[in-house]
């Protein structure tokens, strides 16, 4: 009864596992992306994308940089440099390439962290973007390079998801751990040069006004929706422009700029204001809240900036956007051609063909970091080709059946035309004598015509054949070759 069962319904069954498996790894993408469209896409025009500003770093465009995506993860890199350590040509030369993060709408994992740091660690720049989403997971824990986004305060967010099991792992792999608003990086507000024709009235802008000597660039930024990042005291890290202090930084999320009672100790309000107090700050005082620094690790370095907007192609012309991002590469690259790989591994994919694409090479890569996650996903394979195979029945023993009515393709566009037309019948019912006789083709072929008729005996199958006569009815054949035997 088992046994019945099983063969009834087992396909069914697997079918439904597999069914079940694929949805919860795709549905909580897709749940994201309704509420995330895609942006920030090298290869996409939309004014929220960064299709120009990509333009002018490719040397098929504008630029003279070879341009390169990640759509699995940023570990990748990692594994290229390790199989290609020895190499005299690799694919990629770590002190010669700048990994582009722009926007992270899906969490790294630590193994994702670790690579990117050991890349940067290497001789290796990343030029790092965010203002939303999870932009500190890309260098936190035993990555952390002091800088960090200003977090919003409504909840605890920890950096890591906690959960130490495979299925813990492999859903932080995919970016889903951690999902808690309170992670994103709090706003960032500033009224600064509200009043002249340069703003355009809007909240949401900050105008920033920088002064980098390191880039030989001075002008003024136009960000959209900014967050802010902090600099730890004591690190290889400083800041490279920041707002005023007029500003404030949104930790609750309201708007404006008030005090926020601490998480740990709700009777305390910490002030949102980015004022900063002389006798504590001393020569930092007159600065607001940082939106670019610069993280110094190894031989590698790391542009951190607190917005995406200016590399979009909405904002990338706006006041000096593009002057500053040109000087800030020229700065990256000492003016001299390099690797550009933007990683498209964060970004919420706008079609399910893409969405399921980039899910599960991510998976897949994380898998093939580890050792045992290895044979565990190869056993996995051979466990589900054995099943396979034992579903597969033997195939039905094979014999010739002659069908005078089959034998080759049609030629006629009416169907079953070709049955009755004679040069057809002649084919297929010689065919027939060949094989009944145990003649190869080409001993066929060599036949004289008397030993063929000897083969026929029928006189109306040898005027046919033989004499080929076009007088004769197909219905006299047809009996002709009915009666025929060997």
């Amino acid at each position: 009864m088992k046994g019945k069962f099983w063969d009834q319904y087992g396909s069914k069954i697997f079918a439904l596992f597999v069914v079940i498996i694929m949805t919860s790894v795709v549905y909580p993408v897709l749940i994201d992306h309704a509420k995330n469209p895609s942006q920030l896409s090298v290869y996409d025009d939309d004014w929220n994308d960064i299709s120009e500003f990509s333009n002018d770093l490719n040397a098929e465009g504008n630029g003279k940089h070879e341009i390169k995506t990640i759509v699995s993860r940023p570990s990748i890199i990692d594994k290229i440099s390790e199989i290609e350590k020895n190499s005299t040509n690799p694919t990629i030369e770590t002190n010669q390439t700048i990994l582009v993060i722009i926007g992270v709408e899906r969490k790294y994992s630590e193994y994702d962290s670790k690579a990117i740091y050991n890349f940067v660690q290497a001789g290796g720049k990343v030029v790092l973007a965010g203002d939303s989403g999870y932009a500190n997971s890309a260098f936190y824990g035993a990555q952390d390079i002091g800088v960090q986004w200003y977090p919003i305060k409504i909840g605890d967010c920890k950096p890591t998801t906690g959960d130490s099991t495979l299925i813990g792992n492999v859903a932080q792999a995919a970016g889903y751990a951690d999902t808690n608003p309170s992670c994103k990086p709090a706003r960032l507000f500033d009224s600064n040069h509200w009043d002249e024709d340069i703003h355009p009235k809007n909240n949401s802008i900050v105008i920033i006004d920088a002064d980098i000597d390191r880039m030989n660039f001075e002008g003024q930024l136009m960000m959209s929706s900014p967050s802010a990042i902090k600099i730890q005291s004591n690190s290889n890290s400083e800041g490279l422009a920041h707002s005023t202090q007029e500003g404030f930084i949104d930790y609750n999320g309201n708007g404006q700029g008030d005090c926020t009672p601490r998480v740990s100790q709700p009777e305390v309000c910490d002030s949102e204001s980015t004022y900063r107090d002389p006798e504590e700050w001393g020569d930092l005082a007159g600065l607001g809240a940082g939106v670019i620094a610069e993280a110094n690790i190894g031989e590698g370095k790391v542009i951190l900036i607190s917005d995406t907007s200016i590399f979009t192609n909405l904002y990338y012309d706006k006041l000096d956007n593009k002057e500053f991002i040109v000087s800030m590469f020229e700065y990256l690259t000492d003016g001299e051609k390099h690797t550009i790989i933007f990683d498209e591994s964060r970004h919420i994919q706008s079609d399910l063909v893409s969405l399921i694409y980039v899910q599960l090479f991510g998976v897949l890569g994380y898998v093939s970091s580890s050792q045992t996650l290895g044979l565990f996903f190869l056993g996995a394979i051979i466990l589900v080709l054995q099943l396979v195979m034992m579903r597969v029945e033997n195939p039905v023993p094979w014999r010739h059946l002659f069908n005078i009515y089959e034998g080759r393709l049609s030629r006629f566009r009416v169907p079953h035309a070709h049955y009755t037309h004679p040069e057809t019948i002649k084919e297929v019912f010689i065919e027939k004598v060949r094989i009944e006789n145990s003649f190869t083709r080409e001993e066929f072929e060599m036949l004289a015509p008397s030993k063929i008729e000897e083969l026929l005996k029928d006189p109306i199958l040898i005027s046919f054949i033989i004499n080929n006569e076009t007088n004769m009815t197909l219905s006299k054949v047809e009996e002709a070759i009915k009666r025929w035997k060997k």
